[in-house]
């Protein structure tokens, strides 16, 4: 059966976009099929020139057919971008979901919201997105994890996605030839995710 990972939360710009089309990438740099679904009625679809389907799931009834679909597939891995602030979407895939995932970056209104979330999502999980790189700014962020992980035992992905400045591209019209350090990423985040599953169900 296709694996859905929900990537979702209240805030908007904390990367949820970002990080669904990431692992989307990763799963096909690792050979493996996967779907980028669209659910922000504000949003485009741009499918053209991607090496993984984009499918259009701003209407519901368009989404509901989607996920049918993925629970009668036997492979690959089906990526669900929530957009901000609609908590009764959040809701409702992540009890459907293999997966809820939370991104938050390194600020106290994102942590606060994320927190929030936590609470009311009981099944997700947190991840910190564009993380710093730089060794200094790194510790002084660390704090935002380590808060949440005590706060919310088990719930937190504890290796970050790190901030790459080309991983813009991912958003653009096109993505024929994605730089090394998206592609590097992209490779990361998979892993990151498929480790964390498989450690869920052991």
């Amino acid at each position: 059966m296709t694996k859905i990972i929900y990537f979702g939360g209240s805030k908007g710009g904390t990367g949820k976009t970002t990080t669904s089309h990431l692992f989307c990438l990763g799963a096909i740099l690792w050979n493996q099929p996967a779907a980028y679904v669209l659910t922000d009625p504000e949003r485009k679809v741009r499918g053209e020139g991607r090496p993984y389907a984009v499918l259009d799931g701003r209407n519901p009834s368009n989404l509901a057919n989607i996920l049918s679909a993925a629970q009668n597939s036997l492979n690959g891995w089906l990526i669900i971008d929530g957009g901000g602030n609609r908590p009764a979407l959040d809701q409702e895939i992540s009890n459907f979901a293999d997966l809820s995932v939370l991104t938050f970056r390194p600020s106290e209104e994102d942590l606060d919201t994320v927190a929030t979330d936590l609470s009311r999502l009981s099944k997700a999980v947190a991840w910190p997105t564009a993380w710093p790189t730089n060794a200094f700014a790194q510790r002084a962020a660390q704090f935002y994890i380590d808060g949440l992980c005590e706060a919310f035992p088990n719930r937190v992905i504890l290796n970050p996605i790190p901030f790459v400045n080309s991983v813009s591209e991912l958003l653009g019209s096109s993505l024929n030839s994605p730089s090394q350090p998206v592609r590097s990423v992209s490779k990361k985040v998979f892993c990151i995710i498929e480790d964390f599953i498989k450690k869920q169900i052991n």
